[in-house]
């Protein structure tokens, strides 16, 4: 039985306007701050940024503070090292380098727009120029807190919000995404981080499920990030007993990864949770037979595969960067290219991601009755948890009388940690757009196309019953009261049968696990708005990620970042409405 407190609805506020433009969003006045902030690790200074936009106040930004000594020589496949102090004042002025990744390639549009939507390419091509300046020296955070925010003891403290960016387990960075004009409508300390990605960040060498062996070093690197938001937030201003951590798509699985996890005390680095589509009990949260892709990169760059995941490691912390980052992607789907979306970077299954290591995840999340150990014949070796059938009317809290067997301990282990905080989750109308090609977009899809699609993904999905869950799902998204099926409306019903797969079934029985786990207060929300003058053609619907622009505030400002540029006032109202949302849960829950 599901018991959520509250459902938002969120669509257009007020009637339609005329466009509310506006330049792209640089501070028109950027001067370095009066006043020193001391951390435990050293001294430094940041900027102050005086925003062009109403009812904003100016904003205190300091940018590339390390929070980890850097991972490099010795400490490359290592968990987090505690920085060393350094002398002196240091300039927090500037962006950190992004940590090594292979970006998507768009350096062919043509080829490119066979691969995603012509508005996922527009997308990327902005926010791909602030991934190019990459160094294995990554683990740095930037801070955006309210001006002379460090003189409110005596008002209290502001609320802390911690961004774990999305996109991929293997590409992206907090620093595209400014938390400026959040911080300052809603009164709340934002910071966003950078961890170590792909390769670097979840290779996985252990071939013992039974050993504990550290292997999440990006999950291990947002850990130590907020170990230093603990130590050193309340000397920028912020509460460091009022956390909450905020996640979109991959960044969402993340944070349901560490609510999870044994390796965080109750109530120790944070205390609420922002999931925006994404969550583990999606299919490509986890990676189930690591192991596998990690004999690829070693034997790629001529290391020994024989040996203990020890000695394996010792050899690739030897070999150079370069040769790591060349390292071919494995295969993961079928090369009929019927389930390529690995290119459009989101429900992509991935060689490197978060996996079972006995450390930070010690154990799968429960109720994977359709599990794929990775091992049957060509598969992805991506986590195959109950998708739709298992999620579509069933209940979190059901369970058989009589003997407790392991899964129903591990759900209830699962429930008793995931309740340890408030949530607030949701979705969008269009989670899967980006599986779709420009063409297909345009024109829409065939039923050949549809039963290739969706036939490949309970392939790589399910482990049993594919012809009976293949049957099933053709059936449960085919309007049958239309005698003819359009190509477009064919696009439709897949396009909601994957999103529905891949995120949003599996975040609303995340929300039925927790929902259970009383007294901790659960919150849902559908963003079912679609930016006038966006990249994305208005008859979808709001496209997964579309969402982000509202939550960090860019009408306000006329755009941030790598967000689009003009907006209605109607825009800018429900960009408003967002950050009061967002920044009231993080206050109070």
């Amino acid at each position: 039985m599901r018991c959520w407190t509250v459902l938002l609805l969120l669509g257009a506020v007020g009637a339609e306007l005329d466009p509310f433009g506006g330049p792209q969003h640089e501070p028109k006045h950027s001067t370095l701050s009066s006043r020193t902030v001391r951390t435990k690790y050293g001294d430094v200074r940041g900027v102050v940024w005086e925003l062009d936009g109403r009812h904003l106040g100016p904003v205190e930004v300091f940018r590339g503070i390390p929070y980890a000594s850097p991972p490099v020589g010795n400490l490359r496949f290592m968990p987090p090292v505690n920085g060393a102090q350094w002398k002196g004042t240091k300039m927090a002025d500037r962006f950190s380098p992004v940590c090594p990744q292979r970006l998507p390639d768009i350096s062919e549009e043509q080829e490119a727009l066979r691969k995603m939507p012509k508005g996922r390419y527009e997308y990327l091509r902005r926010l791909l120029t602030y991934l190019q300046d990459q160094s294995e020296d990554c683990l740095y955070l930037n801070i955006y807190a309210p001006a002379h925010s460090g003189g409110r003891e005596a008002e209290g403290k502001y609320p802390v919000m911690v961004y774990i960016h999305g996109e991929s387990f293997e590409w992206n960075s907090g620093n595209p995404y400014d938390g400026s004009v959040l911080a300052s409508y809603g009164g709340v300390v934002f910071v966003t981080i950078n961890y170590r990605l792909g390769i670097l960040g979840f290779l996985n060498a252990n071939t013992d499920r039974f050993m504990r062996t550290p292997a999440n070093y990006g999950l291990m690197d947002q850990i130590a990030a907020l170990h230093w938001v603990k130590e050193n937030i309340a000397a920028f201003g912020g509460d460091p007993t009022n956390v909450t951590i905020v996640g979109q798509s991959t960044g969402a699985a993340c944070i349901n990864l560490l609510m999870t996890s044994s390796a965080i005390p109750d109530g120790m680095l944070f205390h609420r949770a922002i999931l925006m589509s994404g969550s583990s009990l999606s299919p490509w949260a986890l990676v189930a037979d690591p192991s596998k892709f990690a004999r690829h990169v070693a034997s790629s760059v001529n290391c020994s595969v024989d040996v203990p995941d020890t000695h394996l490691l010792k050899c690739l912390r030897e070999r150079p960067l370069e040769a790591l980052m060349r390292v071919p992607s494995p295969q993961l789907y079928p090369a009929d290219g019927s389930l390529d979306m690995v290119s459009g970077g989101h429900f992509s299954a991935t060689a490197f991601g978060p996996s079972v290591d006995g450390v930070v995840i010690d154990a799968p999340p429960p109720m994977a009755n359709v599990w794929n150990s990775g091992q049957q014949r060509g598969g992805s070796g991506i986590n195959s948890n109950f998708v739709i059938l298992d999620t579509i009317g069933g209940s979190a809290g059901g369970g058989s009388s009589g003997s407790v067997n392991p899964e129903e301990m591990m759900q209830k282990k699962y429930i008793d940690r995931l309740g340890r905080y408030d949530l607030l989750f949701g979705v969008v109308r269009a989670e899967a757009y980006f599986v779709f090609a420009a063409e297909d977009i345009q024109y829409g899809i065939e039923n050949e196309r549809r039963g290739k699609l969706l036939k490949a993904f309970v392939r790589d999905t399910y482990r049993y019953h594919q012809n009976e869950i293949l049957a099933t799902v053709v059936n449960e998204y085919t309007d049958w009261e239309r005698p003819v099926q359009h190509p477009i409306n064919i696009r439709d019903e897949t396009m909601e049968a994957l999103g529905d797969a891949q995120v949003v079934a599996p975040l609303v029985r995340t929300g039925d696990f927790h929902s259970v786990s009383r007294p901790s207060n659960s919150f849902f929300y559908v963003f079912d708005y679609q930016t006038k003058f966006g990249d994305f053609p208005q008859r979808q619907g709001c496209v997964h990620g579309e969402e982000l622009p509202y939550i960090f505030g860019a009408p306000l400002v006329g755009g941030l970042s790598h967000f689009p540029r003009n907006y209605t006032k109607a825009e800018v109202q429900l960009s408003e409405a967002v950050m009061i949302y967002w920044s009231n849960f993080a206050r109070t829950g």
